[in-house]
């Protein structure tokens, strides 16, 4: 087991490795980037292998899941070549329905392997006061169940952390804000009892390996897979006209270099894809607001750029306009539209990419 990162540390002596998944992932709650257990288990590759060159890649976004992550997989995580890819979406997965986070979960694995065939994988599941209420009354968590289902099928190892979480806070009295900030993002202390996990996990099982063995391409988990789900520059839609929206060179809340922008209601965007499903990359802000959304002279769809959290702060999300369509080529127009929830500061919208597969 993990025998290519094995090879990689010892042999190459030189590892590149991928974090991949929502906020707790990004390091939420943790009172430094070094104390999260991305920041952690990082520390711990490069003191336990010190003649190794360690390079951590940060792909995480905070309240985002597989559906947006198998979109973002090649530009944010692929392109910059891991060894080996911390997987960990399961508590941002966990309103979804279960053939939905099988099917993301799977494509981000065939991406990830199609890439680099080399590439190890680790799955990692946390843990929610919310998710813990659930399974103490008997119920199931969910989408971690159908990500087990894949990794099995893949032969990627999993580490539930979020069960040892659990545990502790139990022996310690039950309340989940004992080793976490909000029963979601664990706090220092909390981030230590995931890292000492994980660490605790790769000692027993990360072993120097013999040389580099691709991994085998098996037969589909899923029925559908979406291979080519990908990110498609806003600047670059085909046919797109545009009236009332300009370029902002400028980062998309450090996840997109650049995005269009409107401010006014009644501003349009108008552009073709090929595919069967639609989203948006795309800015929720303070002032962000809605929009109707028509795919190929279809009833107008209203979507909403604002949640409560924009109160606090900005951020990068994803939203979808249109899922299943017949395959082929689809006109859309997006209008900027004169409602807006009503906390926000205004009608504005921002777009880095579309999400099309």
């Amino acid at each position: 087991m993990l025998d290519n990162t094995g090879y990689k540390l010892t042999k190459e002596k030189k590892l590149t490795i991928g974090y991949f998944g929502g906020s707790i992932t990004e390091g939420a709650g943790a009172s430094g980037d070094e104390l999260c257990y991305r920041g952690r288990v990082t520390a711990w590759f490069r003191e336990r292998y010190p003649e190794a060159e360690i390079t951590p890649i940060q792909a995480a976004i905070g309240g985002t899941g597989t559906d947006l992550g198998m979109y973002r997989c090649d530009r944010d995580l692929n392109d910059k070549d891991p060894d080996l890819v911390f997987f960990e979406y399961a508590v941002n997965d966990s309103g979804m329905a279960y053939y939905n986070v099988v099917a993301q979960t799977e494509t981000i694995f065939r991406k990830i392997r199609k890439k680099n065939p080399f590439a190890d994988i680790i799955v990692i599941f946390t843990v929610t006061g919310a998710i813990h209420n659930v399974l103490a009354a008997g119920g199931e968590y969910q989408s971690r169940s159908a990500q087990q289902a894949v990794a099995r099928h893949y032969g990627i190892p999993t580490i539930d952390v979020g069960e040892v979480l659990r545990t502790r806070t139990l022996l310690e009295g039950g309340d989940f804000t004992r080793f976490t900030t909000d029963t979601v993002h664990p706090n220092n202390e909390g981030y230590a009892i995931y890292t000492d996990c994980i660490t605790g996990w790769l000692e027993k099982n990360l072993q120097p390996g013999n040389g580099l063995t691709a991994y085998p391409e098996l037969p589909l988990y899923s029925a559908v897979v979406y291979d080519d789900a990908r990110l498609e520059d806003c600047l670059a839609l085909t046919d797109m006209t545009a009236d009332g929206f300009r370029t902002v060179e400028a980062s998309l809340c450090g996840r997109y270099p650049h995005y269009l922008e409107a401010t006014e209601p009644g501003a349009k965007l108008t552009f073709t894809f090929t595919g069967e499903n639609l989203g948006f990359y795309w800015m929720l802000a303070k002032d962000s607001g809605d929009v109707t959304v028509q795919v190929d002279g279809g009833e107008p769809v209203s979507m909403r750029s604002w949640d409560h959290y924009c109160k606090s702060f900005n951020r990068a999300g994803a939203a979808f306009a249109a899922r299943y369509l017949p395959h082929g080529n689809h006109t859309v127009t997006i209008t900027v539209a004169e409602t807006k929830a009503e906390e926000s500061e205004g009608t504005a919208i921002r777009i880095g990419a579309v999400l099309v597969s």
